[in-house]
C-alpha cells in the first residue's frame, strides 16, 4: 500500500476519495472519532472554600460527573462505571502548587476519583479550603 497523501487537483482523477479516506484512516476510526483520543474528559479548575462542594469552571467536560466534599479535604468526583481501570488517567499522582500545598488524586473504583488536600502548612493533615483554581485533567480512554 503506498503511502497515505492527501489527494492532489487534477492528478488524482477517480481515485480522489478513496486516496482521501486512505489519509484519514492513519488518525481516524472508521466511525470518524480520532484514534488514541480520550473517551472521556474532566479538564478545568476546581475552587472549595469552607466545608462546601467544590466549585468545577470547565474547559472541555465530556465526562460530566459530580464532584462533591466527602470530609474534611477529601473530594470526589462520581460517575457510575466511567472510571475504567487501566484506561483512568491519571490512576494516582501526587501534585504540589506554588504555595506548597499538597494534593493527591487517585482511582478509587470504577465510579470515583478522590482527591484529598492537605494545606502547606501541614502536609500529614487533610485541610478544606485549599483549593483555589487548581487545574484538574482527568481523562478516560477505551
Amino acid at each position: 500500500m503506498p503511502t497515505p497523501r492527501l489527494p492532489q487537483v487534477g492528478s488524482d482523477e477517480n481515485t480522489w476519495g478513496e486516496i482521501l479516506n486512505n489519509f484519514l484512516e492513519v488518525s481516524h476510526n472508521a466511525n470518524g472519532t480520532i484514534k488514541n483520543s480520550p473517551l472521556l474528559i474532566c479538564k478545568g479548575f476546581l475552587s472549595q472554600t469552607g466545608t462546601s462542594d467544590p466549585v468545577f469552571t470547565s474547559i472541555i467536560n465530556t465526562l460530566d460527573g459530580v464532584w462533591a466534599r466527602t470530609a474534611v479535604g477529601t473530594y470526589t468526583l462520581t460517575k457510575t462505571g466511567a472510571f475504567v481501570q487501566n484506561k483512568t488517567i491519571p490512576e494516582e499522582d501526587i501534585y504540589t502548587d506554588q504555595n506548597g500545598n499538597l494534593f493527591k488524586i487517585n482511582r478509587t473504583n470504577e465510579n470515583i476519583m478522590t482527591l484529598l488536600t492537605y494545606a502547606s502548612s501541614d502536609t500529614t493533615t487533610l485541610a478544606d479550603s485549599v483549593l483555589s483554581g487548581r487545574f484538574i485533567n482527568i481523562e478516560i480512554y477505551s
